[in-house]
């Protein structure tokens, strides 16, 4: 479901499918839900789903059971100069994130992640970020990970970084927004809506627009 949209609303009494439009359930029950997962897996060309319904939390906990869940955590970390870090992994563009250790808050878990991905240190958060979700396969079980994003802040200018070769990372690059469209184009759709987030919450960034 990577690069896929599965959009969650609370049910309206005057709401309509539109035409043409996304893939759109009703109130969806236990096995409807499961029969989804199965649905997107075998149909990779579709490319949003809506979901609405009257009990927003039970229908999402619901689907989230059909998932072998994964929480992560991460960073839009922002120097002195208004340059946002970004990594190059397996040949994408990236933010840098990782998963959450067992008893390891989030905070600690985003900024301890950020660190072992690029070698950079001296960061602090500043604020919260939006929440995504991508799902992917590993030996026939797919995962749904989510992952909880930080404002960060670099108490220095383009410090040299160390990629985090294990990980597959291979460049760890300082960038100013905007940046040239192959690097949007070599990342995942959700970087752009997180880095969207951090714009609206970042002083340096949107000084540097």
């Amino acid at each position: 479901m990577l690069n896929r949209r599965v959009s969650f609303h609370q049910m309206e009494t005057e709401a309509k499918g539109v035409k043409g439009g996304p893939l759109t359930y009703w109130n969806p029950d236990k096995k409807m839900l499961k029969n989804l997962t199965k649905f997107l897996k075998a149909n990779p060309l579709v490319r949003h789903v809506e979901i609405h319904s009257d009990d927003i939390e039970r229908t999402w906990m619901t689907y989230c059971m059909n998932y072998f869940e994964v929480v992560s955590a991460g960073g839009v970390v922002v120097n002195q100069l208004g340059n946002i870090l970004w990594i190059l992994r397996n040949g994408h563009w990236d933010i840098p994130k990782g998963k959450v250790e067992m008893g390891e808050k989030l905070e600690e878990a985003a900024l301890r992640e950020v660190t072992e991905e690029t070698g950079i240190s001296n960061i602090k958060i500043t604020d919260d970020l939006i929440t995504t979700y991508h799902t992917y396969e590993i030996e026939g079980v797919v995962h749904l990970k989510t992952t909880f994003w930080y404002a960060m802040e670099h108490e220095m200018g383009d410090t040299k970084g160390i990629p985090q070769e294990i990980e597959g990372i291979t460049e760890v690059r300082w960038m100013k927004l905007p940046v040239d469209d192959k690097i949007w184009s070599s990342s995942f759709r959700s970087i752009r809506m997180v880095i969207d987030s951090a714009i609206e919450k970042s002083a340096l960034l949107r000084k540097g627009l």
